[in-house]
């Protein structure tokens, strides 16, 4: 497919610059001068297939390895077609992943097995382990399929010296720019998660004017941003957050986003109506609607907390996005219920699955089977069979802003009676990849202006074989005319009058110990930006510079650098916890 980069334009600094190759998937292979077995990644640059390494002693080399990507892909997608009849391990590839005890770097086996992907390594020190990756081998494999050239940020923090992922920050050889920029402004918490990926200390409000600066090395790097997401913590305890939102509403940020459990504002509702005031979107974290649920997930009852702060949302208006983390016969079946709710009201603009990874203070120790666990396929089979046919498992696609692995999505077009329809629907992606976006909406861009139009031509030429095409056409034209305004409309209205002509689902599988892959770490674009410059891959951030990878007290890998808290705290005073 042809997919163009998820956002080049920008206020500063001019367009962001593609890779000058298509990065496709990590291959053990040796070095061309020294001969060492190493990994190297495999791209395409103009016509040629390539295996670029960064050797210890040699640096930077590469070797040709084809002269024909299409035929590349084809290959790699007919080797893990397992033949009839056999039994056992179907052996597909080689990786490099973590041991789940002792977080070693493994070269692991990427196998097939009962139609599943499992990662089957074998630690030195800790012995052998198996891991579930995907719970649907063909959708694992044909994600390879989509993907496309990374974009480069506008400077890197690292050049690439020890290789992945030791010289995150980003280096030189990261292959995305920052999609979704993440600052954790506090590590204080007003709930103690049996899921929290992260460390909570207590310790640390991240001051504005650290904050400032950390938002100035962001623009640096990426000239503009779509969102930028304020997390914790909970960020509703930091006693300065309002200052924080209005430092990072700069126009080089279209959205500031809070990623919050909502406590606070269903209490509050003062404080619910300075974020309205702000500007500020709120993430809200939503694993459900039972007891039961929050329980396991958030370690207490939350159900009124929740509708309380789902009341409030709704009555001040506030653009919101929902945060699902899926666990294995926790709350997996109530996966339909939440895209209901979701779909009901206008205000809803994204809903995100995150199937849970086993990381951190909480989820590193939350008990679990690495063999029995949920995947990006198996939140979209759930959702295809509790949603009585609103949603099919067609209708997802990966995204190929990220690695293809990471995040599994779609756009659902808002018809004129409040219904919606997934685009895949009425939309050939082969020919209109660039839909495929990070974005929780539709931006109103040249580009996804000329898609729309096409789309247009497609569905009336085809109105026959298109669901409810006559509701689509009047749709996508009035879409089309909300969008498109005539007259000059600036980045942040582009984003804001597309968010009522279309909704988002994504699936964003973030990882862990037992499905780490560098190969996906390598394209990660969802970033940890930090007070001491550097700009952290989310995944790698969790699993080795963090600390708390397997629970509390796991120290970080001798290799890794603990990242700085923060630069002293924004009161002398404890926050107010609600």
């Amino acid at each position: 497919m042809d997919f163009s980069p998820c956002d080049t334009g920008c206020n500063t600094g001019g367009p962001r610059p593609d890779r000058p190759h298509t990065f496709f998937c990590h291959e053990m292979g040796a070095c061309p001068d020294c001969k060492t077995e190493i990994e190297g990644r495999v791209v395409f640059r103009d016509n040629d297939v390539m295996r670029l390494y960064l050797c210890p002693s040699c640096g930077q080399t590469e070797e040709q390895i084809g002269d024909d990507p299409q035929a590349y892909v084809r290959a790699f997608v007919g080797r893990s077609l397992v033949p009839e009849g056999h039994t056992g391990d179907w052996k597909i590839k080689q990786t490099k992943s973590t041991c789940p005890s002792c977080l070693d770097l493994l070269v692991v086996d990427v196998v097939i097995n009962e139609g599943q992907v499992f990662f089957d390594k074998d630690c030195p020190k800790c012995g052998p382990s198996r891991a579930l990756v995907s719970e649907n081998a063909e959708y694992y494999v044909n994600a390879y399929t989509y993907a496309r050239a990374g974009t480069e940020p506008h400077s890197f923090a690292n050049e690439a010296q020890a290789g992945c992922p030791v010289d995150c920050g980003s280096c030189t050889d990261h292959e995305q720019h920052t999609c979704l920029p993440i600052v954790e402004v506090t590590d204080y918490c007003n709930l103690e998660c049996p899921v929290c990926i992260v460390d909570n200390q207590y310790s640390t409000h991240l001051d504005p004017e650290t904050f400032s600066e950390m938002i100035d090395t962001l623009i640096k790097a990426e000239g503009q941003c779509e969102s930028v997401a304020i997390s914790g913590g909970e960020p509703t305890s930091h006693p300065n957050l309002l200052e924080l939102v209005k430092v990072a509403s700069r126009p080089e940020i279209g959205r500031v986003v809070i990623i919050t459990n909502g406590i606070r504002l269903g209490r509050d509702r003062a404080f619910a109506q300075a974020i309205k005031d702000s500007g500020a979107y709120i993430a809200l974290q939503l694993d459900g609607l039972t007891t039961s649920a929050n329980v396991a997930i958030r370690g207490r009852d939350l159900v009124a907390e929740k509708q309380a702060a789902l009341a409030t949302l709704k009555a001040l208006d506030i653009p919101t996005q929902l945060i699902f983390v899926a666990v294995q016969g926790v709350n997996d079946h109530e996966i339909g219920d939440v895209i209901r709710l979701f779909l009901s009201e206008d205000h809803f603009l994204s809903l995100n699955f995150q199937p849970m990874a086993h990381t951190g203070q909480g989820g590193g120790a939350f008990d679990h089977n690495p063999l029995d666990r949920i995947t990006i396929p198996g939140i979209i089979s759930r959702a295809a069979a509790q949603t009585d046919g609103m949603l099919r498992e067609s209708d997802f696609l990966p995204l190929p802003c990220s690695h293809p692995q990471c995040v599994s999505l779609t756009y659902l077009l808002r018809l004129d009676d409040g219904t919606y329809l997934p685009f895949p629907r009425f939309v050939d992606f082969e020919t209109h990849g660039s839909l495929l976006r990070s974005s929780a909406t539709l931006p109103a861009t040249a580009e996804v202006q000329d898609s729309l139009n096409d789309i247009i031509h497609d569905v009336f030429s085809r109105d026959d074989e298109i669901e409810r095409a006559d509701e689509v056409l009047k749709a996508l034209r009035r879409s089309l005319d909300v969008m498109f305004p005539r007259r000059p409309v600036g980045p942040k209205e582009a984003l804001r009058i597309g968010e009522q002509q279309a909704k988002s689902i994504f699936i964003h599988h973030y990882m862990d110990a037992h499905d780490f892959d560098l190969e996906r770490l390598r394209k990660c674009c969802h970033h940890y930006p930090q007070a001491d410059g550097r700009i952290m891959p989310a995944c790698g951030f969790n699993l080795f510079h963090r600390g708390a990878a397997l629970g509390e007290g796991t120290a970080v890998p001798d290799w890794a650098t603990n990242a700085p808290r923060g630069a002293g705290t924004a009161s002398s005073e404890l926050p107010i916890v609600y």
